[in-house]
Formats: C-alpha cells, sequence, structure tokens
C-alpha cells in the first residue's frame, strides 16, 4: 500500500506542478501588471490564463486525470480547478497519505507560481480534487500566506 500511496502522490504532485507552469509559464513581452489592472482586465487576463490551462492540459494529462471545471473570478482574485482523477492508484489514496500530498501539490505550485503576483495581490488558485467516481478528496489553495513558506 504504501507504493500506491507513493505512486499516488507523485502523479499528483506531477498534475499540479503541470498547472502551475502552464498557468504561469514564460512571459512573452511585457509581463502583465495584475496588481495595478482593472477588474476587466484582470477577468480577461484570468480567464486566457485558464483557456490555456484546459487546453494544455487536455493534451498532456493522458488518462491520470481531467479537468472537469474551472471559475474564474477577478473580483475576488480567484481561479479555481475541479480536477476529476482516474485510475485505481489515485482511487484509494489512503488517507495518511492525503496531507502528503497536499503539502506536495501546495509546494510544488508556490515554487512555479509568480511570487509578486502571490504575495503583493490578494490572488489565490484553488485546485479541488476528486477521487475516480466523483469522492472529495482534497483541496489545495495557493495564496501568498500558503506559500510562505516555500518561498
Amino acid at each position: 500500500m504504501a507504493q500506491i500511496g507513493k505512486i499516488a502522490v507523485g502523479t499528483l504532485a506531477a498534475i499540479a506542478g503541470f498547472l502551475a507552469v502552464t498557468f504561469w509559464g514564460p512571459f512573452k513581452g511585457e509581463p502583465f501588471d495584475y496588481a495595478a489592472a482593472s477588474v476587466e482586465r484582470k477577468q480577461k487576463y484570468l480567464e486566457t490564463k485558464a483557456q490555456n490551462i484546459s487546453r494544455g492540459y487536455r493534451l498532456t494529462a493522458g488518462d491520470k486525470s481531467e479537468i472537469t471545471q474551472t471559475y474564474v473570478d477577478a473580483e475576488s482574485d480567484m481561479i479555481s480547478f475541479t480536477i476529476e482523477l482516474k485510475g485505481a492508484e489515485l482511487a484509494s489514496l489512503p488517507a495518511s497519505e492525503v496531507e502528503n500530498a497536499k503539502n506536495l501539490i501546495l509546494k510544488t505550485v508556490c515554487k512555479l507560481t509568480e511570487r509578486k503576483l502571490l504575495t503583493e495581490t490578494a490572488f489565490r488558485m484553488r485546485m479541488r480534487f476528486f477521487r475516480p467516481g466523483g469522492g472529495s478528496l482534497m483541496t489545495v489553495e495557493a495564496n501568498g500566506e500558503t506559500c510562505a513558506p516555500h518561498f
């Protein structure tokens, strides 16, 4: 069972890393000044990022998971992903490994996320993970406070 837990935790961390890299990826041209932007510009920025994540995720996630819902709200400075996991090793992740997975995901996302956005704004990215079949597994939220230990 410990080996299954390690495989599942590694899979979850890879999923979260992919989300963060796709979301924050390298900038082309001038970086977007999120803190100074209007709510309308923030919304467009976040929606574009969410679309890019969904497109890239579908191409690379394989059979391990699927983004089933995306919520973007610039007024509350949040983007939220609902991710349904697939596969026996993810369905049977023991409760003792969920906290390890959550910590690894948060650490991965925080290290790959644009630090200035997290530290100088109220922005947050929430990832809700569901087991195959729909049962809730965990929620991970990256923001300035939860990421502070990882900078």
